[in-house]
């Protein structure tokens, strides 16, 4: 039998012992720190609440092979590939590597709140300077499977991170500063953590800048995004560059909950709807209806922006030490059309031609009275109608570019009064 320790490090003086997760020979338990359960704060209020104080048999699912809150923990796509070829440098295939053994290796370097002991990974000096340009390079010939050993600095930067485009923890410096460090772990005064994504070889020289696009026109729609860069790098495309909405600074972190891991299902099938979605926030966040509209206007967002890529991984949660929760900001926000223009979460029960009367029929399901709906779809259509100009201001004029901006043009026409 394999146990890890859960804990939740808010920050270096705020650590809490949350329980227990165990796993023998493909069976899976977990059970709360007795303090913990007896506490004010939750990690999983939907599917693991601290009133299951007693020992808890997890059934392991393709989406969730350990309870979903922890699964969230683990590296998915891009880190996965990585953390696999780490293993596999050790002599295990990833066919033998377990849910708990790649939280073991993350240990305290996870992406959240959440941490495992013991740690089995490599340590490393968090205080390294990092060459981006390098690092982005040989992420792609990893990528590409045109490179089977993957540098330890690679590993570091990359390992927790999840999504299927190569990215990296980085830290940058207060203020827009030259240079880079390393940013899975704790960061020095003066430097904040970032997460970077490299651009790929299938990819149009515009896939940076209108990612950063998509994230100004977000705000100006009144969603609450963080900060984000656009970073030349030499010999390679723009990356894009986004801060880390889980570490506000100073040594702090905070604790995330992906829809995927609140409600222990599988992101990769699509079968989510927005209703879900809002009823869940509605849960959550203890019935706070400013938490349910602001859910309902990134509904609303992803609709009117051609984001069909609006799994329930790219959605999320954020709990603050005093057991408080809210919306994450919004995060992975693009133009992304999928095949047949189908959406990964549906607005009641419709996934291709989602048009007002469905994101009022939404509204009116959540509790949203049709004022405040319609005031949210009017500020959400005011900002998306200018979609070239934010595209014309992160200078993409590519062919894909184009498209988008006509795509969003005729998607936020159809949601107009």
């Amino acid at each position: 039998m394999r146990e890890l320790r859960v804990q939740l490090w808010f920050s270096p003086e705020d650590r809490r012992e949350v329980g227990v997760l165990a796993e023998d020979r493909g069976r899976v338990w977990y059970q709360h720190d007795a303090a913990f359960a007896a506490g004010d704060l939750e990690i999983s209020p939907v599917r693991l609440p601290r009133a299951h104080a007693d020992l808890v048999e997890h059934r392991p699912t393709a989406g969730a092979p350990i309870p979903g809150v922890f699964n969230d923990a683990r590296p998915e796509g891009w880190g996965l590939k990585l953390l696999h070829r780490a293993f596999q440098a050790r002599g295990r295939a990833a066919s033998s590597v377990s849910p708990l053994d790649e939280l073991a290796f993350l240990g305290h370097r996870t992406m959240g709140a959440l941490v495992f002991e013991p740690c089995t990974g490599p340590p490393g000096d968090l205080a390294d300077a990092v060459e981006l340009a390098a690092l982005a390079a040989h992420a792609q010939a990893v990528w590409d499977d045109s490179l089977r050993t993957v540098l330890p600095a690679l590993l570091r930067a990359g390992g927790p991170s999840g999504g299927a485009r190569p990215k990296a923890l980085i830290g940058l410096p207060v203020g827009g500063g030259p240079g880079f460090r390393f940013g899975e772990g704790e960061l020095p005064p003066g430097w904040e953590a970032w997460l970077v994504k490299f651009p790929t070889r299938t990819d149009d020289a515009d896939v940076g800048r209108r990612e950063a696009a998509w994230m100004a026109m977000a705000a100006a729609a009144g969603i609450d995004v963080p900060q984000v860069r656009v970073l030349p790098l030499e010999g390679i495309d723009d990356a894009f560059a986004v801060r880390r909405f889980d570490r506000p600074g100073a040594g702090r972190r905070l604790h995330v909950l992906s829809a995927a891991g609140a409600l222990d299902a599988d992101f990769r099938v699509p079968g989510a709807d927005y209703e879900h979605l809002l009823r869940a926030t509605a849960r959550i966040c203890a019935g706070d209806m400013s938490q349910v509209l602001a859910m309902y206007r990134l509904a609303v967002f992803n609709v009117a922006s051609v984001n069909h890529d609006d799994h329930l991984k790219n959605v999320a949660w954020l709990a603050s030490p005093d057991g408080g929760w809210r919306v994450a900001p919004g995060f992975d926000l693009t133009y992304a059309p999928r095949p047949y223009g189908e959406r990964w979460t549906s607005v009641v029960g419709e996934g291709r031609d989602v048009g007002r009367h469905h994101l009022l029929e939404l509204a009116r399901r959540a509790g949203i009275k049709p004022d405040a709906a319609a005031r949210v779809i009017r500020e959400v259509t005011d900002a998306t109608g200018e979609v070239r100009s934010f595209l014309q201001e992160a200078e993409c004029e590519g062919p894909v570019s184009v498209e988008a901006a006509a795509a969003v043009l005729r998607a936020t026409e159809d949601l107009r009064a």
